[in-house]
């Protein structure tokens, strides 16, 4: 499921990404997105972002990588299942293959939430 339809670098630790929900999308119940599916936005606003760093860098091996944990997140508003939100991510430290994003999640200048993941992202051969 892929929830971002778009992404934008802002610098090499941090990126912006938008995601348009529907009443019919994943993660819509009851006329509201779960907030399960916006920090999976956050998920993949991160790895949208290592992936296309990677790139930058013209590296050639492949990597993975997974949502490790999420980390003490503040919800200040809910989002309705027509609203368009924007996710923005920035990379605050780097411990071995974890990679600690902080993130804010927006509607214009209303913010929904602000919280931490922790990205799992080892480097692999082949």
């Amino acid at each position: 499921m892929i929830l971002i339809d778009q992404y934008k670098r802002i610098d090499a630790d941090t990126a912006c990404s938008g995601a348009q929900f529907s009443p019919d999308s994943y993660g819509c119940h009851n006329g509201w997105v779960s907030e399960t599916m916006l920090v999976e936005a956050v998920a993949q606003t991160a790895a949208a972002h290592i992936g296309y760093e990677a790139i930058l860098e013209n590296r050639k091996e492949k990597s993975i990588g997974m949502l490790a944990t999420i980390d003490a997140f503040t919800w200040y508003d809910r989002v309705k299942d027509t609203e368009r939100v924007e996710i923005r991510t920035t990379k605050t430290d780097e411990i071995g293959p974890f990679k600690l994003i902080e993130a804010d999640i927006t509607i214009g200048d209303r913010q929904i939430a602000k919280g931490g993941i922790k990205v799992f992202n080892p480097p692999r051969e082949g």
